[in-house]
C-alpha cells in the first residue's frame, strides 16, 4: 500500500479510531469498569449494587454510549454487506462474456480475470467486491471509448482493486458509526474518498497520459442509478469532478478540505462528554482507590494495560488478514465461463 494522500488519510482515520476504540472497549471497560463491578458485586451482591441507582447513573450513560456505538457499527456493517451482495448479484445477472478487446486491455492493466462486462447502455465502470474486488465495465462504456481511454479507465480501477478500496470504505463507515460522537472522523473519511479518486487518476495518467483519462472522465461522469453503488468505488461521480479536472489541468494534487472548526469543536465536546461519563462512572464505583484494589494498578495504568493487552492481538490479526486479502487482490482470477453464470462473491 503506497502512502499517498488517500492512504495517509485512511491510516490516520484507522489509527484514531483504533486508539479510541482500544482505550474504550479494552481499557476503560475491560481493564477498569469490569473489575470494579466484579469487586462491587462480590462485596455487596447484585441487589446491593442495584440499590444505589443514583450512583450508577453515570455508568449507565457511559454503557449506553458504548453500546449505541457498537449497535450503529453493526447496523452499518450489515447494511453494507447486504448492499455488496445485491450489487454482485445484479452484476452477475447482467454479465456477458468479454470480447477480445476488453480481455486484452484487462490483461495489460494487470486485471486478468477481474473485469466483468455488464450489459447496460449507460457508460460506467466501478470496482465492487469487499473481499474479492472486481471491475464492472458497461457495454455502453466499451462502445463509447477509444482503446487508450479504455486503458485509462482500467488503470484507474486497478488502483481501487490493489488498494482494496471497497473494503476500506466498509471499515471507515462502520467505525464512523461506532464513534458517532467524533464528527472529525467524517472529515477524514471524506478526505480519503476524494484522495483515492485523485490517486487512481494519477495512476492512470502515469500509464496512459492526460488525454485518454480526460476523455474517459467526460464519458463516465455519472454511473447507473443503482442504490447498491453506494458501496462501490466508481470512476465517475459528478461530486468530485471539479477536483479531478483541476488535477488534470495543473498536474498537481489539489488541496483537499481540512477539518473545519465546527467539526473539531463538536468532536472535542463529544470526547469530553464521553470521558466525563467514564470518570464519573469510576468515581461512583469507588474512585482510584477502588481501581487499585480491584486491579492492583492505578486508573491510568489499568486503562493503558487493559487497552494494550486486548488491542495488540486484534491489531495483529487485522493486519495479517488485510495482507492476505491484499495478496489475493494482486493475483489474476481465471474464469472458464462468464461470472454471471456463477454465484456472486462478496
Amino acid at each position: 500500500m503506497r502512502l499517498d494522500s488517500a492512504n495517509r488519510s485512511f491510516l490516520a482515520f484507522m489509527g484514531l479510531a483504533l486508539l479510541f476504540g482500544a482505550s474504550v472497549l479494552c481499557g476503560a471497560v475491560g481493564g477498569v469498569l469490569v473489575p470494579l463491578l466484579v469487586t462491587r458485586v462480590s462485596r455487596g451482591g447484585l441487589v446491593g449494587m442495584l440499590g444505589d441507582g443514583a450512583l450508577l447513573l453515570p455508568l449507565l450513560l457511559f454503557l449506553v454510549l458504548v453500546a449505541g456505538g457498537l449497535a450503529l457499527a453493526t447496523r452499518s456493517l450489515a447494511r453494507q454487506v447486504r448492499a455488496s451482495h445485491r450489487l454482485a448479484r445484479r452484476v452477475c445477472g447482467l454479465a456477458h462474456a468479454l470480447p477480445d478487446q476488453l480481455t486484452r486491455a484487462a490483461t495489460q492493466a494487470g486485471l486478468s480475470g477481474r473485469v466483468v462486462l455488464v450489459d447496460a447502455p449507460e457508460s460506467f465502470s466501478f470496482v465492487y467486491g469487499v473481499l474479492t474486488p472486481r471491475v464492472a465495465v458497461s457495454r455502453g462504456l466499451l462502445e463509447g471509448v477509444s482503446g487508450g481511454e479504455l486503458r485509462a479507465v482500467l488503470e484507474h480501477e486497478r488502483y481501487h482493486v490493489r488498494n482494496l478500496d471497497p473494503l476500506k470504505v466498509l471499515l471507515v463507515r462502520a467505525l464512523s458509526a461506532a464513534l458517532f460522537f467524533l464528527p472529525a472522523l467524517d472529515s477524514l473519511r471524506a478526505r480519503y474518498v476524494a484522495g483515492r479518486e485523485l490517486a487512481a487518476d494519477r495512476r492512470a495518467v502515469a500509464v496512459c497520459g492526460h488525454r485518454p483519462l480526460a476523455g474517459a472522465l467526460l464519458k463516465v461522469v455519472r454511473g447507473p442509478a443503482w442504490s447498491e453503488l453506494d458501496v462501490a468505488a466508481p470512476i465517475g461521480g459528478a461530486e468530485l469532478l471539479d477536483v479531478r479536472v483541476a488535477q488534470l489541468e495543473t498536474g498537481t494534487e489539489p488541496r483537499l478540505q481540512v477539518l473545519g472548526i465546527v467539526r473539531a469543536t463538536l468532536s472535542l465536546l463529544g470526547a469530553a462528554i464521553f470521558l466525563a461519563t467514564f470518570f464519573a462512572s469510576v468515581f461512583s464505583l469507588g474512585g482510584s482507590a477502588a481501581v487499585h484494589h480491584a486491579t492492583g494498578a492505578g486508573l491510568a495504568a489499568a486503562t493503558l494495560l487493559g487497552g494494550l493487552t486486548c488491542a495488540v492481538p486484534f491489531v495483529g490479526a487485522g493486519l495479517f488478514t488485510y495482507l492476505v486479502i491484499a495478496f489475493r487482490a494482486s493475483r489474476p482470477i481465471a474464469f472458464d465461463k462468464p461470472p454471471g453464470l456463477s454465484s456472486p462473491p462478496l
